[in-house]
């Protein structure tokens, strides 16, 4: 059997601990899930309504959504609790198909209604 030198041995060391770096990377990548796009049409919407007063003094419907069901292209409902933090580009109606960026957590992202 060979005995490695010093210069040798540095150098077998250094390649071992780029190969745990290397590694070590991609299983923390893959550790970290990412978000989920779901794509369906909206079954049911879930909120509240409440009456405002509008900037010139008129009474107003402010309409808060809570949650949408969905069914996806699977057939299966889905339910997307929407919060403030959700961001909603067009509000939806029941019937309108839309694409929903879902977090690892399971907090809906996104919401957004798709052109028929």
């Amino acid at each position: 059997m060979k005995s490695l030198n010093s210069s040798g041995l540095v150098l077998a060391i250094a390649g071992f601990v780029a190969v745990l770096g290397t590694w070590g990377e991609a299983r923390s990548s893959s550790e970290s899930s990412p978000t989920k796009i779901v794509i369906g049409e909206v079954a049911q919407v879930k909120g509240e309504f409440h009456m405002a007063q509008g900037p010139l003094g008129q009474d107003t419907l402010d309409i808060v959504d809570k949650s949408y069901v969905i069914k996806d292209q699977a057939g299966d409902e889905i339910r997307l609790d929407v919060d403030p933090n959700t961001k909603v580009r067009n509000r939806v109606n029941p019937g309108d198909k839309i694409e929903a960026e879902i977090s690892s957590k399971g907090q809906t992202l996104s919401v957004t209604r798709l052109d028929p």
